[in-house]
């Protein structure tokens, strides 16, 4: 009896979504392929770029040595932070 309750009411509030609510979850799940793939491809680029700075003292070498791996460090520490927002908005579930 519960569950049957429950259903009814879950009818009715799909049916009372507006139609700018239901735009909006249907561009949410129509982006997320494209979202996720971005998201990722961005989080490799800043580990790699990150990690190539320190690693590699020719890379950008007109640079100060101080600069560089104040922005290396981060461009890790933001790639981390990218990574683990892709993974909770889209691995979570």
């Amino acid at each position: 009896m519960y569950s049957c309750i429950r259903i009814f009411e879950l009818f009715i509030s799909f049916r009372l979504m507006s139609i700018q609510e239901q735009h909006r979850e249907h561009r949410r799940r129509t982006l997320r392929g494209p979202l996720l793939i971005f998201g990722t491809v961005m989080t490799i680029i800043y580990l790699s770029l990150g990690v190539l700075l320190l690693a590699k003292r020719d890379f950008f070498a007109d640079i100060p040595i101080e600069f560089r791996n104040i922005f290396a460090v981060l461009l890790l520490v933001y790639g981390l932070y990218r990574g683990w927002r892709v993974y909770w908005d889209y691995y979570r579930n």
